[in-house]
């Protein structure tokens, strides 16, 4: 009696095997990376004034930094948030910028000039306003 369940048991462990292998593989979250065009270039426009406005005297207009303030464009830029999110630079940014009043850029700021920051390290546009929201890490988009 026991060689028959354990028959059973194989035969249907077999068909288990067998059933599985012939469905699709899930299919595997792509994860965005500012490759893929998260700005538009209207967004970038305001970023750029909004930069000069807030963050150049600092970082200084061509945003290659200066004695107070790192880089943002080039490899002060990729260098220090490769591999990083946006949202992990979003949050950065309000939580000790402008350095005089950190936290004081409004939500639209942030991601216009983080959106300006993009598009002056050669990041394609795309068709989708940046929107990161610093209350929820949401949709991870890589920097590269």
């Amino acid at each position: 009696m026991s060689v028959s369940i354990t028959r059973r048991f194989a035969l249907v462990l077999f068909a288990a095997t067998v059933v599985a292998a012939a469905l699709p593989a899930p299919a595997v979250a792509q994860e965005r990376t500012v490759n893929d065009g998260v700005y538009t270039d209207a967004q970038a426009t305001r970023g750029r004034a909004a930069y000069r406005a807030q963050c150049a005297a600092c970082h200084a207009t061509n945003l290659f930094g200066g004695e107070m303030a790192p880089g943002l464009k080039g490899s002060g830029f990729t260098g220090g948030w490769s591999g990083a999110t946006l949202w992990e630079l979003a949050d950065f940014t309000n939580a000790t910028m402008p350095q005089d009043a950190p936290g004081r850029l409004t939500a639209q700021e942030l991601n216009d000039i983080i959106a300006y920051i993009l598009r002056e390290n050669d990041y394609p546009e795309g068709a989708e306003e940046l929107a990161i929201d610093l209350a929820n890490q949401g949709d991870p988009i890589r920097i590269e």
